[in-house]
């Protein structure tokens, strides 16, 4: 069909095949939107995540968790938090079908359209158990903070097991790496309000060899404690099949841990930066990748941006990744999560140089550019997926409403293997769209929501 049209718009003349093609609508060189959900409520700015298991996607915030047909975009379940609780965090990953979620109370009496109110009443954790989803006991009193995690079948929506947590305080706020999947692991950091600013010998509420734990994913059985190193207590996790990261906090400067997934038993500590200080409150941390280890780290020289960190097995510094006038302006991991991927040992990432969007590749072992693309004036990329050895580029034509565009790379050099156009805008800005995940040729483009654009909307080659 699509070949009979060719012929007819070549017998028309070129100028139709262009006008069709630069709107998006010339078949074998465009792109079609499949299915979306309806638009909703403006996402707050904790328990927002998504994971695409088998053939459900699913999406997390605030108020719940829905898992949508990937082929069809139908819902299939939700998740509600229990009472008055409400989504705070969730892990980066899921492993066999299973993510966890982090629950928090808030006070009702606050004013409904803005973020919910800190309180003075903490609650104690819930106990570890088996429930089905949206039943049983959840936080109590006004303000508990992100106190219960819970193991989420992505299948179905049941809640697996619960395990009580200690928050850093009674206020829902976003949270980074406070919990994680890995390894049939389901790893928990407990907080102390006091921990960014520990010193020797002043230790917090909690003690550090008793705050990172794991326990068996599956069950919510505990598997273990992490002893971290004397006068250390914990600041971020990450987790994989080989290995768990810890970020910890030392004398105000933080290091980062690996341990043993089978025991949590101490690998190695290194140093962040063996240059300078890390500091919680200056750098803000975040664990990129567990297995390679990758972090970002905010503001480590003057541009104010992100650095990529790599270390390797043996916990020595490998590649350091930082904006600069060879590698632009780097993009930063947490405020925008869709511009940054790791896979097959390198760093895919966007950054800006001359306020022109370029994507690049990395090695994490040496640090070095191995190439990268520059995209025409007045384009954004906003969103990247690395697979099947193809980086495929959402981009985001400023000013346009019908030239929205697609741009597949070749992952090992960086060559355009195929570009294509959208007959609608896929996303206002850089950093709205915030997960790409790919299912059975198709693209699913995943959003926090702003109540204009869909949470979630698939796409496929017309």
């Amino acid at each position: 069909m699509g070949g009979v049209l060719l012929a007819v718009l070549a017998g028309c003349g070129g100028a139709t095949a262009g006008i069709l093609a630069s709107e998006g609508y010339l078949p074998g060189d465009s792109m079609r939107e499949v299915w979306s959900t309806p638009a909703g409520s403006r996402a707050r700015e904790y328990g927002n995540g998504s994971w695409l298991s088998g053939d459900t996607v699913v999406r997390s915030h605030a108020e719940s968790v829905t898992g949508h047909d990937a082929r069809s975009g139908r819902e299939r379940w939700t998740f509600t938090p229990p009472g008055r609780a409400r989504v705070c965090a969730v892990s980066t990953a899921a492993e066999d079908g299973i993510a966890l979620v982090v629950l928090g109370m808030y006070d009702p009496t606050a004013d409904p359209t803005a973020d919910p109110a800190p309180t003075d009443a903490p609650t104690d954790p819930a106990p570890t158990g088996s429930d089905s989803a949206g039943t049983g006991s959840a936080p109590t009193g006004s303000g508990a903070g992100c106190s219960t995690v819970t193991a989420l079948s992505l299948a179905d929506g049941r809640a697996l097991w619960r395990s009580g947590r200690v928050p850093e305080d009674t206020t829902l706020q976003a949270e980074h790496d406070v919990v994680a999947v890995g390894g049939g692991l389901a790893v928990v950091r407990d907080e102390d309000g006091a921990w960014p600013y520990a010193r020797p010998g002043e230790p917090g509420v909690l003690r550090a060899d008793r705050a990172l734990r794991a326990l068996d994913l599956r069950t919510g059985a505990p598997k273990w404690s992490a002893r971290l190193p004397a006068g250390c207590v914990p600041y971020g996790v990450a987790a994989g099949r080989n290995q768990v990261l810890a970020l910890v906090v030392c004398d105000d400067d933080i290091s980062l841990t690996a341990l043993d997934p089978a025991n949590g038993r101490v690998r190695w500590t290194t140093p962040l930066d063996e240059r300078q200080k890390v500091m919680p409150t200056q750098h803000d941390p975040v664990l990129v990748s567990a297995d390679p280890a990758v972090v970002a780290v905010q503001s480590l020289d003057d541009s104010g941006r992100p650095t990529f960190l790599s270390f390797g097995d043996d916990g020595r510094p490998q590649g350091r990744i930082a904006s600069g006038p060879a590698n632009g302006t780097l993009r930063s991991p947490v405020d925008e999560p869709a511009l940054t991927r790791i896979a097959h040992g390198r760093l895919y990432t966007v950054a800006e140089i001359d306020y022109d969007d370029v994507i690049s590749a990395f090695d994490l072992r040496s640090g070095q550019r191995l190439w990268r693309a520059e995209l025409d004036d007045r384009e954004d990329v906003i969103g990247l997926r690395v697979a099947d050895g193809r980086v495929t580029a959402l981009v985001d034509v400023y000013g346009s409403q019908g030239e929205d565009g697609l741009v597949v790379l070749d992952a090992d050099t960086g060559d355009e293997r195929d570009l294509r156009t959208f007959p609608d805008s896929v996303g206002g800005s850089a950093g709205e769209v915030k997960a790409l995940h790919g299912f059975e040729g198709r693209l699913i483009a995943v959003r926090w929501g702003d109540g204009y654009f869909p949470p979630l909307t698939a796409y496929e080659e017309r």
